[in-house]
């Protein structure tokens, strides 16, 4: 997902009106994010990636994976971090998993 995807998103979900206030959420500058909106940054650092998470309840992993595929120049890396995407099943807290992992990464044989 472009970065730019998360900010609607993050507006959407949390009633954010302006991009303006998206910067301020993300401790970023508004220039920041119009860098994002303009194409001229492609992926968020982990620090937003696990706020942007914070703040729709979703797993930072998934964000973290989504945007280091997002960025990655190298075809092979990115290929790397979309398998991960792929693979991320989030596991309720109270589920198989021990209670101390929320997500867990499967590799598949693809």
């Amino acid at each position: 997902m472009k970065s730019y995807e998360w900010v609607l998103r993050v507006k959407e979900e949390c009633g954010i009106t302006s991009d303006n206030q998206v910067a301020i959420t993300l401790d970023l500058t508004r220039a920041a994010i119009s860098d994002h909106k303009n194409g001229r940054a492609h992926s968020f650092a982990d620090e937003q990636c696990v706020k942007i998470a914070d703040l729709l309840g979703i797993e930072p992993i998934t964000v973290i994976a989504d945007q280091r595929a997002e960025g990655a120049k190298n075809p092979n890396i990115k290929a790397v971090w979309e398998r991960v995407k792929k693979g991320i099943v989030v596991v309720p807290r109270d589920g198989i998993e021990p209670p101390t992992r929320g997500f867990s990464i499967l590799c598949s044989t693809d």
